[in-house]
């Protein structure tokens, strides 16, 4: 089954396509000499082919991007029990739910979550021998209430190696990356997944694509010495 990427990609294809055609078929057009009287109803009728064409696959992009959108929220509500933690010296043999409560319990002062309260706990993707940064742990807790008491306790760990984020979608993390590369750490944070950026004037925005950031970036340039580096990238900042 093909994946909204390839649906993405192929449709950008075919805009291109259908654009060099038609680019070249105008130039054949504008080249053309006796008859002009024929060559102005063919460009007539070529430019309202033109115009049916980019109409169609206007209307394709806006479905595709809403497919997308909708696509997006289902998997961020998939996620919406779990959080990643990052800053676990990583070993050969371990017990990373164990890893895990031990903070809870102890750093955040939640004696109420256990081992009964994490569903699913493993470091994300492959190892890799030699390595020297230790993967991230995801936590998948059997109800939101325990996520959101580990979310709200995350301060605590402030100024320890271990840090806590969302589980964020490969959308919504790129959205997040781009707006702390424009705006700077303190001004964007997440929040159940929705990105919160606070703009120079005051103002909070919350938003979950591309299409919501894009004007943003150009409505409020970015400023000389704006950093995206340290803290906890899910950390709110007043």
């Amino acid at each position: 089954m093909s994946t909204l990427d390839d649906i993405q990609s192929a449709q950008k294809n075919l805009e291109e396509c259908f654009l060099k055609k038609m680019e070249q078929l105008e130039a054949q057009i504008q080249c053309a000499g006796p008859a002009k009287d024929t060559v102005a109803k063919i460009r007539d009728e070529f430019r309202s082919f033109r115009e049916l064409i980019f109409g169609m696959l206007g209307l394709l992009r806006k479905q595709i991007t809403e497919c997308s959108r909708v696509v997006d929220g289902l998997e961020t509500r998939t996620r919406r029990k779990a959080l990643i933690f990052t800053g676990f010296a990583e070993a050969e043999k371990e017990d990373c739910r164990a890893l895990v409560l031990d903070t809870v319990r102890n750093k955040l002062a939640l004696p109420d979550i256990t081992a009964s309260s994490i569903k699913q706990c493993h470091r994300l993707g492959a190892s890799s021998k030699g390595s020297t940064r230790s993967r991230p742990i995801l936590v998948r807790f059997t109800n939101v209430d325990h996520k959101s008491a580990v979310w709200k306790a995350k301060s605590a760990l402030k100024g320890s190696a271990i840090t806590v984020k969302e589980f964020l979608t490969p959308v919504r993390q790129a959205v997040f990356s781009k707006a702390r590369l424009h705006f700077g750490m303190p001004a964007c944070w997440t929040q159940d997944g929705v990105i919160v950026i606070r703009t120079p004037d005051g103002t909070r925005h919350k938003i979950t694509s591309m299409e919501e950031l894009n004007p943003m970036l150009l409505k409020y340039p970015k400023r000389a010495g704006v950093s995206s580096s340290g803290g906890n990238s899910g950390v709110r900042k007043n």
